[in-house]
């Protein structure tokens, strides 16, 4: 038998106009660490400075209380690293950050609006507000970036790809006498969860042992002073494009409540999300565009709160992880009638877990949910596996000294 001819997968419009860009950037259309890797094994000792700067920004990530002036810092320390040179830069960013780009750029080409004067926040090495640059050679592009090697770095890109309508500046994006202000479009791509616009965790007073509890109550109500400093940047009818990592659907609905009660009207229609692999697992992003309507801050936009909690329990799996859609349908399960005929309550501090059973329709579930997010719905189990795993479970956390509370079914 002869070969088989095997047909080259045709790309989409805006898949060749990414890959074209990326190309003349020096970079690949997918992750290739390879640059990055030659770069550390030829100089380990600055390799070394970058994984001790890695781990301490990801130490203060984790803290409930970590001073956003000490994430600040420990952000320029790390990216002043990575960005001592625009060759490393480029090297770092193939490694990983590509695949974002290239998502990003794939809708932005598709999907954005005209722009005469356009505002990139987070530039880093200027990858992305170059290709916007070159897409809008009518239009002022500046990008801006706390780290002064970030710019130093965008600016010899530029130089590199011959954009002239983009300029840099380093500081920070929400004083608006850094860049200028009146911009019809702002873009912002993995920028704002770093600058602390919407918190990382669950702030207090939210249900920490329901994420859809979360998502339907606190979460649309959620306001940010720093989103309004961010809409002020935009003219009254100018765009606001943002695609930002939101692994908990309780940071979705708080970063597009604070951007709502910002004054900027979303377009639900053009939201969405995108999983990229990070650190070995899958993490959700979520894209909001709308406009800035003008209307104060003050207006009461609780519909649209709820228009957003709806949009984000409507987005199909995997995005937000199994245990977000285990408890999505657990709750329809409750909402059509099901049954609790078992459960209880274990306090290892801080953790708090519940165990139940229920029961609907002739059949048994087991609903296992904690405050560290880990939920997880049982189905196809016979009661008495469920009582026998579940009650020997709660003994034995009660024989080692763990509270542990029984309640009566409602």
């Amino acid at each position: 038998m002869g070969k088989q001819s095997r047909r080259k997968r045709e790309r989409q419009p805006g898949e060749t106009k990414v890959h074209r860009y990326l190309a003349r950037a020096g970079l690949p259309d997918q992750p290739d660490p390879g640059p990055y890797r030659r770069l550390a094994a030829a100089d380990p000792e600055w390799f070394d400075q970058v994984v001790v700067a890695d781990d301490f920004s990801l130490l203060l990530s984790r803290k409930r209380d970590a001073e956003p002036g000490a994430i600040l810092a420990a952000t320029r320390t790390r990216y002043g690293l990575l960005y001592r040179d625009l060759d490393t830069a480029l090297a770092e960013y193939a490694s990983r950050p590509v695949m974002i780009a290239a998502a990003w750029l794939r809708w932005w080409f598709r999907h954005h609006p005209p722009a005469t004067r356009l505002l990139d926040i987070g530039c880093g090495p200027g990858v992305l507000t170059c290709a916007y640059g070159l897409a809008l050679p009518e239009a002022e592009v500046v990008g801006i970036d706390a780290v002064p090697e970030a710019v130093a770095c965008a600016e010899e890109l530029a130089d590199r790809l011959g954009v002239r309508n983009v300029s840099f500046v380093t500081g920070d994006f929400l004083d608006p006498t850094v860049g200028g202000d009146g911009f019809d479009q702002v873009v912002a791509v993995t920028a704002l969860a770093d600058a602390g616009l919407y918190p990382q965790d669950p702030p207090e007073g939210s249900d920490a042992l329901s994420s859809v509890a979360d998502v339907d109550g606190p979460g649309p109500e959620f306001r940010s002073a720093d989103a309004d400093r961010l809409a002020g940047r935009l003219s009254p009818g100018g765009s606001l494009l943002v695609l930002d990592r939101t692994p908990d659907p309780s940071q979705a609905v708080r970063l597009g409540a604070a951007l709502l009660h910002a004054g900027v009207d979303l377009d639900l229609g053009r939201a969405g999300v995108e999983l990229f692999v990070e650190g070995g697992q899958p993490t959700t992003f979520t894209r909001f565009a709308g406009v800035r309507s003008g209307a104060p801050a003050t207006l009461d936009r609780t519909l649209r709160g709820e228009e957003l909690a709806a949009w984000i329990k409507c987005v199909p799996p995997p995005a937000f992880g199994p245990e977000w859609h285990d408890e999505l349908r657990f709750e329809a399960l409750k909402a059509d009638g099901a049954r609790l005929v078992w459960g209880c309550e274990l306090n290892y501090s801080p953790t708090l877990e519940r165990r139940e059973i229920w029961e609907h329709d002739g059949k048994v579930y087991g609903w296992i949910t904690t405050t560290g997010s880990f939920r997880e719905l049982a189905t196809g189990r016979s009661p008495e596996e469920l009582w026998n795993e579940y009650g020997a479970y709660a003994g034995r956390c009660a024989a080692k000294g763990v509270q542990v509370r029984f309640h009566d079914p409602a």
